[in-house]
């Protein structure tokens, strides 16, 4: 009898340990084996990944999707990438967190690659692509790490590489959001960078397209060196106003259309330097300190139709000449005798105390002083004479910006006024019957 018990509490024992071994050792190595989870997914399948903290490096080579559940993480202390994305192609990622990473994401030799919604969080650098073609990054969102912008990798930095659509992605805390480096045909388009260094840095790429982005509180919203063929478009570009400031940078470019973008608040909005063949035209300037810094440029260069609002300084340049017609100044005291929408008297853009103001930021103080009072009016008497250096000789009576809206305020003006008086006339005529 005794002995039936003892050998059936024994088969209970090794029962349970079995199931121990069955039950509670999968779930650890879920864990820690996705990269053979990664190995045994088929070329061309899908892998779902479960809610948990996979740690480690790990490394994609053949074409899968990688898809998160609500509480996948990826995470990593090591000086090291994360995930690479090596000599494949038809890859895609969705809806990954990756945190306390060095480098998140590191792509080479890809093609035909995505990136979706990915979380980027306390990584030095985000993702880094090299020498791919045909890559989509939507949805990415990146939070760097604390320290002076020296000390932090890039959000998205992209080299050596051709044909990348790269939109809605919010990127915080980084040295530049998005460094561009010998790239051919690249859009980037409703993304948002905050508090970095630059938000977009281009250098040695043609053919880009920077259209509808936020650029706000970072050193410089755009800076774009050695590059051609680019369209820089309707972009908001807001308080890059600290000591070297600036909204958009353009050094020793080609053939650049800065067209539609809105600034407003910075030290300096736009500054070109050695620019050619380009065009600055239907921008709103407005409430910078200066607005658009003309260094080293030519005559094929072309500055029209914009409205400069509220600014200290709207243009200014080192003598070097440039095409400037048909923009809108908030100080231009002319006249318009036939009617046309075109001031009689040209519009000359030198303003001396103002550009002191800019360089001594103090001299603010003295804005509405007699003697600053005279200074402007010595200005304006001189600038009547000036023929050769900014001088708009068609500029506008009428912001184009404050046109549209009061024309829009018009047509609702008389719609309800038309509703009113139909219903008016409804209740004379009801009241006229009883």
């Amino acid at each position: 009898m005794g002995g039936g018990k003892m050998k059936c509490l024994w088969t209970i024992l090794c029962f349970s340990n079995l199931l121990w071994f069955i039950f509670a050792m999968p779930a650890k190595a879920d864990i820690l084996t996705l990269q053979e989870q990664i190995d045994a997914t088929p070329s061309g399948g899908v892998l779902v990944l479960k809610d948990g903290i996979y740690t480690g490096q790990f490394s994609i080579t053949k074409p899968i999707t990688l898809k998160g559940s609500k509480h996948t993480e990826l995470k990593s202390n090591a000086k090291e990438s994360l995930l690479k994305i090596e000599n494949t192609q038809n890859v895609s990622l969705e809806n990954i967190l990756i945190s306390d990473a060095h480098i998140g994401i590191v792509m080479k030799n890809t093609s035909n690659v995505s990136l979706h919604d990915v979380k980027l969080q306390n990584v030095w650098s985000g993702v880094q692509i090299y020498n791919s073609k045909d890559v989509v990054v939507n949805g990415l969102t990146i939070t760097g790490i604390d320290g002076h912008y020296s000390k932090k990798g890039n959000g998205l930095a992209i080299f050596n590489s051709h044909n990348l659509t790269i939109s809605n992605n919010n990127f915080t805390n980084v040295q530049d959001g998005f460094y561009i480096e010998k790239v051919q045909a690249i859009t980037l388009a409703d993304n948002t960078v905050k508090n970095s260094r630059y938000g977009i840095h281009f250098m040695y790429t043609d053919n880009a397209l920077a259209k509808s982005n936020e650029f706000n509180q970072n050193v410089t919203g755009i800076m774009l060196m050695m590059t051609e063929n680019t369209q820089i478009e309707n972009n908001n570009v807001k308080e890059q106003n600290g000591l070297n400031g600036a909204g958009f940078i353009l050094f020793e470019a080609k053939n650049i259309d800065i067209l539609y973008n809105h600034f407003q608040a910075n030290r300096t909005a736009l500054s070109t330097q050695k620019l050619t063949t380009s065009t600055v035209g239907h921008n709103t300037f407005q409430m910078n300190q200066t607005a658009v810094e003309l260094i080293r440029s030519n005559k094929e260069n072309i500055v029209y139709a914009n409205d400069f609002v509220g600014n200290i300084v709207n243009i200014r340049s080192d003598g070097t000449d440039s095409s400037i017609k048909q923009n809108y100044y908030d100080d231009y005291a002319g006249i318009d005798i036939d009617d046309n929408g075109i001031g009689e008297r040209p519009y000359v853009a030198l303003q001396s105390f103002g550009q002191w103001m800019v360089r001594q930021p103090a001299y603010q103080y003295f804005i509405e002083s007699p003697g600053v009072v005279l200074l402007n009016e010595m200005d304006r008497q001189t600038n009547l004479l000036e023929t050769e250096q900014l001088v708009d000789e068609e500029p506008m009576m009428h912001s184009s910006h404050k046109a549209t809206i009061e024309s829009n305020i018009l047509v609702w003006e008389v719609v309800v006024g038309l509703i009113v008086l139909v219903f008016g006339l409804w209740l004379w005529r009801r009241e006229v019957a009883i």
